[in-house]
């Protein structure tokens, strides 16, 4: 491809100006990006003895990506891949007994041996199955499938949808709000929550005329439902709002009859959001999350403990101020592995529950760059998660827990070493130094790939979205720091006010107040980066960011002259439009204290801190990018921009994907988004290393 020729000239001209010697390893290009083998999901065996893992590939040819399951010792090994080398399998689940897996491949579910073999499918539902959940006495599989609620058999439901597929008008008629949602149009389907016997027989839908989703959308997955230990009840997470759904955030975890039955609500006293509901073992206790104030989608993450006989809820760590982002109790019922984030690192955490339900203070046992995904065998001290780092894509660790930390803990895959032996990656470096209302900020440094002392680089500052997210010391699939640095420049990106990690005062810190804090960090820790590093060079810098990052780049573009480029990918321009036309009304609604219809609302937020209104000031070289199916940011607001700085004669660039959303995700239109990136910054920031 002409924009693939258009990288490799900018990466081989930064080469050049490296001595020989110091060109051991190479520049990280696009092809080598997407050659790693992204290992995800690890599923360790009943018995300790086996673990499952996802690897998603990618082919830039055939513009796809591809995920497939592999299976290795828990010793180590050679990985094989499950159930063949044929099959496109992926959310492996081992049985209860370790005899069978459960897979999805070709938009079903199948089963198959623990061996592999004997593979055949479960399902063929016109609205495909995925997500499977093992019954624990293995005699049924939960998973969910799109369904018309008005339909009673899936033949209705085939007819439905080849009628909407074979019309000719292709109208969208809506009569209330979260009409799309993410990058989709509603098309009237619900994703129900089915079981199925191992043998392919007794398949039902457990919530019939439903009118949620099970779990809600757009990325709930099979965490979002989960069996009782005795097999004769399922807990789910739904949201069932009506009208109401485009501006709450009640979520709740239901429980309902395994074989059928009506479901009952167990988390209606909570107005804000409860999910991903997890039994203990002795089946005394419904773990779940839960959000405390409605209409904040970026509350605290408690983790609550439901007692089912007494039919009550009470919050298990009230003075830990992290977010539960994902727990799994052991077979003792009184230990539980938590993943939180904090301070730019996920991390696995211990928490001791007693027969009382009182837990005491959680203790790190993996925190060392960024740890996910964890899965512990019958035995409960055998775990496996994913671990990746800004210079180390993922891979399956395994160890087993001690006392204090996880013993002999160890890369059990090595998808990607080959690969990464040959390249220039530099690690993330932390910084802190005090921003707003003198509160501690923590940052990271990247060099730029093959760094020499003694010379001066230009910086880049990259702005993460949210506005309630973080930067973590992760890989990153997408706004990748490694892909960054290849192009030359230093990396800076902060965790302002309003990143996760550091506390629910500092997250609530930016709502209400987007160019007020989180700006002045980000300026007085670019500030601090190049007082401690003086290889940077503070007059050649730019500015990058998505979404909300997007938004603090436009606001950055009406407020400063400090950057020779900015880039602003899916970013707020007109706070008010966006307002009007974004799906998920509770978001605006708490973030900017109302919708632009409140007086108080309007002065204190829109005409504040939009933009727009400061279109007057812009001088800066801008590169806007953005994706025709993104409902979240409509991409009229990166048209807006375009528009103002070309009528302020600003040097600027438009780059818009008519086939995607929010995310830029399909490897040709990654790769052109890549070239384009690093042509702008290249132009504008002469990233010819000098003394």
């Amino acid at each position: 491809m002409k924009t693939n020729g258009l990288f490799k000239a900018f990466i081989a001209a930064i080469c050049c100006a490296v001595p020989l010697m110091a060109q051991q390893k190479r520049v990280m290009t696009f092809e080598d990006f997407s050659a790693v083998r992204a290992v995800s999901d690890p599923q360790i065996s009943p018995d300790g003895a086996l673990v499952l893992y996802a690897v998603r590939t990618t082919d830039i040819a055939a513009n796809k990506r591809t995920t497939r399951t592999y299976v290795m010792p828990a010793g180590g090994g050679t990985p094989r891949a499950f159930p063949d080398d044929k099959t496109t399998a992926s959310e492996a689940r081992w049985s209860p007994d370790g005899s069978k897996v459960a897979f999805t491949a070709g938009g079903q579910l199948w089963i198959a041996d623990a061996s592999g073999a004997s593979a055949r499918a479960l399902t063929r539902l016109s609205g495909g199955a995925g997500g499977p959940v093992w019954s624990p006495a293995g005699d049924r599989i939960a998973f969910v499938s799109g369904v018309y609620p008005s339909c009673a058999a899936d033949a209705c439901n085939a007819s439905k949808q080849k009628a909407a597929a074979d019309g000719k008008v292709k109208a969208h008629i809506a009569d209330e709000l979260m009409y799309r949602h993410w990058n989709a149009w509603d098309d009237a389907t619900r994703s129900h929550l089915f079981v199925v016997k191992p043998d392919g027989g007794e398949l039902h839908d457990l919530i019939p005329g439903a009118t949620y989703d099970v779990p809600p959308g757009p990325f709930g997955g099979s965490e979002g439902y989960a069996f009782a230990p005795d097999g004769r009840e399922i807990a789910y997470t739904a949201k069932n709002q009506g009208r109401a759904d485009a501006w709450t955030t009640d979520v709740n975890v239901y429980v309902v009859p395994a074989t059928g039955g009506a479901s009952s609500v167990i988390t209606a006293s909570n107005k804000g959001a409860d999910q991903n509901p997890v039994y203990t073992p002795d089946g005394k206790w419904i773990l779940y999350a839960s959000q405390k104030r409605a209409g904040f989608e970026s509350d605290r993450w408690r983790l609550m403990a439901y007692d089912r006989n007494a039919h009550r809820s009470h919050e298990l760590l009230p003075a830990w101020d992290r977010n539960a982002g994902s727990y799994v109790p052991t077979s003792d019922s009184r230990t539980i592995i938590v993943g939180a984030d904090e301070h730019g690192r996920n991390k696995l955490l211990r928490v001791m529950m007693d027969a009382a339900g009182t837990a005491g203070r959680p203790a790190v046992v993996a925190g060392e760059h960024n740890n996910t995904a964890q899965s512990i065998a019958r035995d409960g001290r055998t775990i496996v998660w994913v671990r990746d780092a800004t210079e180390r894509p993922s891979e399956v660790w395994i160890g087993a827990l001690g006392a204090r930390a996880i013993d002999n803990a160890h890369a059990l895959t090595h998808e990607t070493d080959a690969l990464v032996a040959q390249l220039a990656l530099n690690p993330a470096e932390d910084f802190w130094f005090t921003g707003a209302n003198g509160d501690s900020v923590q940052g990271f440094v990247v060099k730029p790939a093959q760094f020499q002392a003694g010379k001066k680089y230009p910086v880049l500052l990259l702005i993460h979205g949210g506005p309630q997210g973080a930067w973590d010391d992760s890989w990153g699939s997408r706004w990748a720091p490694q892909l960054f640095a290849a192009g030359g420049y230093g990396l800076v990106f902060i965790n302002p006010h309003g990143s996760t990690g550091y506390g629910q005062k500092f997250v609530d810190a930016v709502s209400k107040d987007w160019g007020g804090k989180p700006y002045q960090d980000l300026m007085t820790g670019l500030d601090a980066a190049l007082a401690t590093h003086p290889w940077m060079d503070s007059t050649r810098m730019a500015a990058a960011g998505g979404s909300y990052g997007g938004y603090m780049a436009n606001w950055i573009e009406g407020h400063s002259n400090r950057f020779k480029a900015i880039v602003s990918h899916a970013g707020v321009y007109n706070l008010e439009a966006m307002a009007g036309a974004t799906e998920e009304q509770w978001f605006t609604d708490w973030e900017l204290a109302g919708q632009y219809s409140n007086p108080t609302a309007m002065a204190e937020q829109y005409r504040k801190y939009s933009p727009h209104l400061f279109a007057k000031n812009f001088k800066t070289p801008m590169l806007v990018i953005a994706g025709e199916l993104d409902y979240r940011i409509p991409y009229s607001e990166s048209l807006s921009l375009f528009t103002a700085l070309q009528r302020q004669n600003v040097p600027s660039r438009l780059l818009v994907f008519p086939d995607e959303g929010h995310w830029i995700l399909k490897p040709q239109n990654s790769q052109l988004w890549w070239a384009e990136m690093h042509k702008w910054l290249g132009e504008h920031l002469d990233t010819k290393a000098r003394m």
